[in-house]
């Protein structure tokens, strides 16, 4: 039977005129008397300021940020930025206008020519710049676009046309303009002399968790042969059509110009919302043919050379058509470069960009910020909650703490606006949220008299307030983005701090520094300690309590053991394996954190060291799986090794906790994560003044699993949460309160004037350029107080 892919056959184009939203604002441009200058990339331009109420008539210059996904220390790995690259410098070309790359997280400098956003998007869509006109060109979908974050751009140019009709029926005036090839790049004159055609090509990545890149497999297994150029296809297609995971962007363009046929294989959300994607044009604006998978609604007559096949028939025909044909001539594959370039290179976008961008430039369309200082509309005071009395669900915590806070910051905008009364108390219940701490920052600005006001401060509140609204309403939300029990919790922080949804590390975070670790070196005699170590074990996996039991017989010295789980049954097969200990069956909340710290809290008193483990397993990542084995190696590796750390407790006063040198998989994941909003909140409960440590300089144990001395751990203790401040077990994997107090552990210790030390076991060969190694107990304490564990 044959294989299809399946979409209704071509919709005609769609052709809207711009946004014209006539935003509230006051805000012109002059030139400065003296206008200052920076650097902007490679280039220096004069700054110009804002001021309100001008009337100085507008030139035809313009400038244009190309704001991109991208971060600047990685830009090369992106295409965007090639993309962006090729469409400024078509934006230079037209006469009085300048343009310029912006990275994700980077302002745009004021600029001697008036300054327009224009958002490249891109799986992240960032916030529009207030004060600014902004344009928005979707390339390709976004993971959110809530309707009233897209409503706050001035024009919206969409390059999927089935995704620009979803946002015309909610309302948004769009207009399409599809993807588009630097032209100046890809030339059918770019080919390398005497090099011979390439029939049939592809360039990209094949992750099958990601893309399925079915029509390129199906080419494959039907013996049409493509080269291949791009990662992952190694064991997936015979290595004779493999030809090298990488191309740079000149290699690319000389491959295409070789190429007879180029294939498309698209992401399945860039084909049902409509995007042919840039690879379409690269390679037509080369000379080449292209066979695409469907993409919805996409036709385009004047590209002929773009055949869309919905089966392996039409695969097998389509290619066997164009290969059975003699090769396109030079003189032909200009001619259709040429063709190509009048309506789909960039210097075609650039003229309606630059066209569009004028045009709000002289209607005064700027977006407007969160918070607005002066505008005295006379909003109700709003009646202050108390931050602590929370809801039992994370989403609806944080959308009634959103509501407040820009309730909160509109009533502030009136410069007559009394101060407003603080919360009554309430009872602390509910979950701990990413938004609490806002919140209180909120209330405590809006209980200050005006002249301590921080509009800049307010204006950051309630950008954060506003994102997240808009965010959390889903019949809103044109992409129809669902996340799961699972996912919600650190969706909801990366959403605040305008961090994208993908597995990403702070930029420029150095893994290396979770390696730095001390080997631990065998002691002989058992310590003689002034109080048992108690010893707190989570098994939510109770399969996991003859391990247990064998590892803890290398405790020599006396200890009590407690243990936590979440059933009877469990229990009863726990105190088989480990008849001495105290077994307490507790609420299935918090992970391994809260019956380890909460649920046995009244026990802490009588310990002064104790030792912290858990049954962990990560069904959500087979890398992890040798993880729990790795920390046992580490904190109970032999009973040398134990009387060494014990020992280490007796001699260093200072020492309040010896965690496990990071696990390999786990390194670029040791940092704050989606944790950093809750960590505030909690800072803010145990009276931590301190500014959080960055995640450069965050040092915790990954994992929870620790040998601590009970004072360096004491504030965390002292919080005495309850199950209900945690949220329901989803098997979330960031983002919750569990894992937030995950890293507030080494954060509290070291803010108790405490040393945290990462041990490896005596025949651990991991990381070994970076152990530190000692020969007494000394020359360790010595080294710590020096720092050498802290750089």
């Amino acid at each position: 039977m044959a294989k299809f892919w399946g979409f209704a056959p071509g919709l005609p184009c769609l052709a809207h005129p711009a946004a014209s939203h006539t935003l509230a604002s006051h805000l012109a441009w002059r030139h400065a008397a003296q206008s200052p200058s920076l650097n902007y990339g490679s280039r220096t331009v004069t700054l110009m300021l804002l001021t309100r109420g001008s009337d100085t008539r507008l030139a035809d210059g313009v400038f244009l940020h190309l704001s991109v996904n991208a971060r600047r220390t990685n830009q090369q790995a992106w295409g965007d930025t090639q993309f962006a690259e090729g469409l400024a410098k078509a934006i230079r070309a037209v006469p009085g206008c300048d343009a310029g790359l912006l990275f994700r997280g980077e302002a745009p400098p004021r600029t001697e020519q008036p300054g327009v956003v224009l958002r490249i998007v891109g799986p992240h869509l960032e916030d529009p710049v207030p004060g600014l006109p902004n344009i928005l060109w979707i390339i390709s979908p976004p993971n959110l676009a809530p309707s009233g974050l897209l409503r706050r751009y001035q024009t919206v140019f969409c390059g999927g046309l089935a995704l620009a009709r979803r946002l015309e029926k909610l309302g948004l005036a769009v207009r399409y303009l599809p993807q588009a090839t630097d032209t100046g790049h890809f030339r059918p004159d770019r080919r390398p002399p005497d090099m011979p055609d390439i029939p049939l090509v592809f360039v990209g990545s094949y992750h099958p968790s990601r893309v399925s890149r079915d029509l390129v497999l199906a080419a494959v297994q039907e013996g049409v042969e493509p080269y291949i150029w791009g990662p992952g296809w190694q064991g997936v297609i015979p290595e004779r059509l493999w030809q090298g995971e990488r191309l740079d962007h000149d290699e690319l363009a000389q491959i295409y110009a070789r190429a007879r046929i180029v294939l498309n294989s698209h992401m399945l959300h860039m084909a049902t919302l409509g995007f042919m994607s840039n690879r379409s044009y690269d390679a037509l604006s080369a000379g080449a043919r292209v066979i695409s998978d469907p993409v919805l609604g996409f036709s385009a007559p004047d590209l002929p050379e773009i055949v869309q096949v919905r089966s392996i028939a039409d695969l097998k025909s389509a290619v066997h058509t164009l290969l059975s044909a003699p090769p396109d001539s030079l003189a032909a594959r200009m001619a259709q470069h040429e063709r190509l370039a009048r309506d789909h290179g960039f210097e075609a976008r650039a003229r309606v960009i630059v066209t569009a961008a004028r045009k709000l430039l002289e209607g005064r369309q700027v977006a407007p910020a969160a918070f607005r200082p002066g505008n005295r509309t006379g909003t109700a005071a709003p009646v202050l909650s108390d931050p602590a009395s929370s809801a039992p669900d994370s989403l609806l915590a944080v959308s009634m703490a959103a509501r407040e806070i820009l309730s909160i910051c509109a009533y502030l905008e009136n410069p007559d606006a009394p101060p407003l009364a603080p919360p009554e108390p309430a009872a602390d219940v509910g979950v701990i949220h990413a938004l609490m701490a806002d919140l209180r920052e909120a209330q405590q600005i809006a209980c200050r008299p005006k002249a301590l006001h921080a509009p800049g401060r307010l204006e950051a509140l309630a950008t954060r307030a506003r994102r997240i609204s808009e965010a959390l309403i889903a019949e809103n939300n044109p992409l129809g983005a669902k996340f799961t029990r699972q996912e919600c919790d650190w969706w909801i922080e990366r959403v605040i701090r305008n961090e994208p949804l993908w597995a990403s590390g702070p930029a420029a975070f150095n893994r290396d520094r979770g390696k730095v670790c001390l080997p631990l070196w065998p002691r002989r005699q058992t310590p003689v300690a002034s109080s048992r170590p108690g010893v707190f074990l989570h098994l939510y996996y109770s399969d996991l309590a003859p391990v247990f039991a064998k590892r803890l017989a290398h405790i020599t010295c006396p200890f009590d053991l407690y243990v936590s789980t979440d059933t009877a049954e469990k229990a009863d097969f726990i105190r088989g394996c480990l008849p001495a200990a105290e077994i307490r069956v507790l609420e299935n909340r918090g992970r391994d954190i809260w019956p380890k710290l909460y649920g046995f809290r009244d026990v802490y008193a009588r310990h002064d060291i104790v030792l912290h483990l858990h049954g962990k397993k990560s069904p959500h990542s087979a890398a992890l799986d040798e993880w729990l084995e790795h920390i046992l190696d580490c904190l109970v590796g032999s009973a040398a090794e134990v009387n060494r750390i014990l020992s280490l407790f007796d001699t260093i006063p200072r020492l309040g906790m010896v965690k496990p040198v990071t696990f390999k998989a786990a390194l670029s994941a040791a940092h704050w994560g989606a944790n950093r909003e809750i960590a505030r909140e909690l800072a803010w409960r145990m009276k931590i003044e301190a500014p959080l440590p960055d995640d450069g300089k965050l040092r915790f144990p990954a994992g929870s699993m620790f040998w601590a001395r009970r004072d360096a751990i004491q504030p965390l203790l002292d919080l005495d949460l309850r199950p209900e401040h945690f949220p329901p077990e989803a098997g979330q994997v960031d983002g919750t309160v569990a894992h937030a107090i995950e890293r507030m552990l080494g954060v509290v210790c070291k803010a108790n004037g405490h040393h945290i030390l990462p041990v490896s076991g005596a025949g651990t060969r991991l990381h070994m350029m970076y152990q530190k190694r000692f020969t007494s107990n000394g020359e360790l304490r010595a080294a710590l107080e020096a720092g050498v564990f802290d750089a």
